[in-house]
């Protein structure tokens, strides 16, 4: 892993004693290199801006939850599980894995409360029907969000918040909050400097990641896609920095994570 060093504003001392991951390819961390899958990302030009090259991130560098690592003063990125080992795994471990999903049959199932996690960020889906790949499969060329995805997206996420909700009720001595990506993906994103919305930096090949080896755009923050799924670094530090410290109300409910991290549970 990286020094310290690389980080620009790393903490003496994290703000929380652990941070677990789950999720997917957004937040892979080299997890599929290990696994029996072609849904890898551990070859150039993945990593092309990653003090350790090509790792395992489906993005050009760093990934939301290497931010948020960041943000909450680890000095270090929270490592994969297949290769957690030592010290390290009582600071946490990342198991998010690419291809996993949000079913039984796909992703992976845990009762993080039933582990003693008490402080939890649910993050919700995002807008996947202005994803490249998706617009490609769907025949608009990227000229276009296919809505009836957009829709289920959000079908999905206004039930996952009434989940939160509810848990928050029931679970008195734990607190969730529910982080809102699909309403980050709504605005403008040129008033960020991102010039390119509709494709990715890198060559897709058939199955929407990179080819192996080929040069990607040199413009690099001006992307919000790397491949045809995954966003840039760019695109993930925006959406770290909102998670953390809510830049709207609407981006976290019912605060952000940083306001989570400092909360003490037995006196919220």
């Amino acid at each position: 892993m990286a020094s310290s060093s690389w980080y620009e504003a790393a903490a003496a001392n994290p703000q929380v004693p652990c941070f677990f991951i789950f999720g997917d390819s957004l937040n892979d961390c080299g997890n599929n290199n290990h696994i029996n899958t072609k849904a890898k990302a551990n070859y150039k030009p993945y990593g092309i801006d990653f003090p350790d090259g090509a790792t395992g991130r489906f993005t050009n560098g760093r990934t939301t939850v290497d931010f948020l690592a960041e943000h909450l003063g680890f000095d270090n990125p929270i490592p994969p599980f297949t290769t957690a080992k030592g010290e390290k795994l009582l600071q946490g471990i990342n198991y998010a894995s690419g291809s996993a999903g949000i079913l039984d049959e796909t992703g992976k199932h845990l009762t993080l409360y039933g582990y003693g996690a008490r402080k939890i960020a649910v993050v919700g889906v995002g807008k996947i029907g202005c994803v490249p790949r998706t617009m490609d499969l769907f025949g608009t060329n990227g000229t276009k969000c296919i809505q009836n995805v957009n829709l289920a997206a959000q079908y999905f996420n206004k039930q996952l918040k009434k989940l939160v909700v509810d848990l928050n009720k029931e679970l008195k001595d734990a607190k969730l909050i529910y982080i809102n990506s699909y309403g980050m993906g709504d605005g403008d994103p040129t008033i960020l400097g991102f010039k390119f919305i509709t494709r990715g930096c890198c060559n897709p090949r058939g199955d929407g990641q990179c080819v192996k080896d080929k040069a990607p755009c040199s413009s690099r923050r001006e992307y919000v896609f790397w491949d045809s799924f995954h966003p840039t670094e760019a695109s993930h530090r925006t959406f770290a920095d909102r998670t953390y410290k809510s830049l709207l109300p609407s981006d976290s409910d019912p605060f952000d994570l940083h306001s989570l991290a400092a909360l003490d549970i037995g006196k919220h």
